[in-house]
């Protein structure tokens, strides 16, 4: 019984993280685009320095799944000996 409870958390504490993460993003693309700035300030990215940017971040984003997702599955086998 235990063990569906750390599930529980563990999948809670996973949903939160991802979840901040989109938000972060989603909120910072947001404000980069909200401001009236010169072309100075915030020259226009080209196609490939956009997606580059966001594969750099979708590929933090997935490092940090693997992450929790290793230590949760580690804990599981813990508590399962």
């Amino acid at each position: 019984m235990a063990g569906k409870g750390d599930n529980f958390w563990g999948g809670f504490f996973l949903g939160t993280a991802i979840g901040a993460t989109i938000g972060a993003i989603v909120a910072w693309n947001w404000r980069s685009g909200a401001g009236e700035e010169t072309e100075e300030e915030n020259p226009e990215l080209e196609p490939k320095d956009v997606a580059r940017t966001l594969e750099e971040k979708i590929a933090q984003l997935n490092a940090a799944i693997d992450a929790v997702t290793e230590e949760l599955s580690h804990s599981n086998r813990q508590s399962r000996e």
